[in-house]
């Protein structure tokens, strides 16, 4: 595992500069920390997790691998909030857009949870990505049943 979560959010960032994030470099930490030596990134972003744009403390990092989905959330004085979400936990997700902003729900077995402030631009690519990835890990479910 070469991949470095910190900079892939930074490139999200980068490619879309209206998504509300703070303290990306400390979130991402946690999820890099979580990361096996054998998964694979295919996405990575950042939003507010169940939260209002003017609500700084709720920014997660949220990154797709071959294996699961990595949801991290860096706290003060060293503690943090890790959630590993297996392809067969997850049910569906939706895409929300307003005249700024965006979200993403995500609906898993045990919870539902969204991830807003982001770009409106970037909800096509989110979205794009996510589908493949439910898509991919459904029919690898499915090959490995038979």
């Amino acid at each position: 595992m070469n991949y470095n979560v910190y900079e892939g959010c930074k490139a999200f960032l980068k490619k879309y500069p209206m998504t509300i994030a703070w303290r990306v470099k400390k979130h991402a930490s946690v999820v890099q920390e979580h990361l096996n030596d054998d998964e694979v990134v295919l996405y990575t972003f950042t939003g507010q997790k169940d939260s209002c744009w003017y609500m700084p403390f709720y920014t997660a990092v949220v990154v797709f691998t071959n294996k699961r989905m990595l949801v991290g959330k860096k706290r003060f004085l060293g503690r943090y909030f890790y959630t590993s979400i297996t392809p067969d936990m997850l049910n569906d997700f939706g895409i929300k857009a307003s005249i700024v902003f965006g979200s993403v729900e995500i609906d898993t077995v045990k919870e539902h949870f969204t991830i807003g402030c982001l770009d409106k631009r970037s909800l096509p690519d989110i979205e794009d990505a996510v589908s493949k990835y439910l898509v991919d890990q459904k029919i690898k479910t499915l090959k490995g049943a038979k």
